[in-house]
């Protein structure tokens, strides 16, 4: 497990199998902190090689001393149809060697268990219309991404 740029070391939470990050879909992760005091969340991303593309330690993908009842959107791109607090930012010289995750997997990590958590598929272009104004935009793709927690 990964220690945090803090010092604090990570647990593993949750894992995800499905991420992805190519042809416009990307993956997105919501995370609460549920305990009552502040934590240190981050998710961690592997592609169809199964290496690990971004580093927690190095502040890709995560979030130190979050308050209780505070919730971070960390995705593996820029959404027009979500808010994201973070980006995270292939290593582009492990793995695939690619800019884009197919098949991968990912991990959120924290400094306790107290943290819940949802992760989505989401379209990167497309955003939700206004019903009160004209639109032509096709609706986006929205698809849950079970996270399964870990014991």
């Amino acid at each position: 497990m990964p220690t945090f740029s803090d010092g604090k070391a990570a647990v593993a939470v949750y894992t995800a199998v499905g991420v992805i990050k190519n042809n416009n879909l990307e993956t997105a992760f919501v995370c609460t902190n549920v305990d009552s005091a502040p934590r240190d969340i981050g998710v961690e991303v592997f592609d169809e090689t199964g290496v690990l593309r971004n580093s927690v330690h190095a502040g890709n993908g995560a979030f130190l001393d979050v308050s209780p009842g505070q919730t971070k959107t960390v995705d593996t791109s820029s959404s027009a149809l979500l808010h994201e607090d973070a980006i995270i930012t292939l290593d582009l010289t492990v793995g695939n060697l690619m800019n884009n995750l197919r098949n991968g997997s990912g991990r959120v990590v924290a400094t306790s268990k107290n943290v819940s958590c949802t992760a989505m598929l989401v379209d990167k272009f497309h955003s939700i219309c206004d019903p009160a104004a004209p639109c032509n935009n096709p609706p986006p793709t929205v698809a849950n991404l079970p996270l399964t927690r870990v014991p």
